[in-house]
């Protein structure tokens, strides 16, 4: 592609539907869900007197352990129920 002389003389249009939705929705959003959460770790971390990193590792180990209880339990019924007698 060859970019012409009247190029940067033409006016933009604007940014698309999608990007501007993106730009005044979908990312201020975002923002105010991760202050939101950011405070309540900071709340959290004061009163129960451990570092945030220390809450944030104790709930991702729970949601691990708790997925995986979920993934062997769902194994075991599909075992079970394969080998019920006919």
């Amino acid at each position: 592609m060859t970019v012409g002389r009247d190029y940067m003389l033409k006016e933009q249009s604007g940014p698309s539907a999608p990007k501007l939705f993106l730009d005044t929705k979908v990312v201020p959003f975002a923002a105010n869900v991760a202050g939101r959460v950011e405070v309540g770790l900071d709340r959290a971390a004061n009163t129960v007197g451990v570092g945030p990193s220390a809450i944030v590792a104790g709930v991702a180990g729970g949601l691990m352990l708790s997925l995986v209880a979920l993934l062997r339990s769902r194994r075991v019924v599909a075992e079970r129920t394969l080998t019920l007698p006919t």
